[in-house]
């Protein structure tokens, strides 16, 4: 995700991260149709891929990522209202990733539901 993240700047990434039991296993990379530093929006044909292959491979959609590459990792008007129209398929989570610190990318996460936001934990797979 991070990588993906990095790849596109200085557009804003996007994609889903997809994994079993509340742990996330992989990282689907979309393309932003924007090609924009201040907006996404993910093809529509990479999405319907993505969810085939996500089925096929036994994993659940977790949630959408994408970057922020000026500001930090937190909802924008836009990204809220973008989750509320979408909030049924990955149950409102995000999680948003900056890039405005060169070489300090930082990732955050977020249940937006009915245009609330509401921080969630983070916990890294040791190894």
């Amino acid at each position: 995700m991070i990588e993906h993240c990095r790849r596109d700047f200085p557009n804003e990434a996007c994609g889903y991260l997809a994994g079993r039991d509340g742990v996330a296993t992989r990282a689907e990379a979309m393309t932003n149709v924007h090609a924009s530093p201040s907006s996404y929006e993910m093809d529509p044909k990479e999405q319907l891929q993505a969810q085939r292959k996500l089925r096929e491979a036994g994993v659940e959609p977790m949630a959408i990522y994408h970057s922020h590459v000026a500001t930090e990792a937190y909802p924008s008007r836009r990204d809220v209202t973008q989750a509320t129209a979408v909030q049924d398929f990955f149950d409102g989570h995000y999680v948003l990733v900056t890039l405005k610190e060169a070489g300090r990318p930082r990732a955050r996460a977020f249940k937006i539901q009915d245009g609330h936001v509401q921080e969630e934990e983070i916990q890294e797979a040791a190894g």
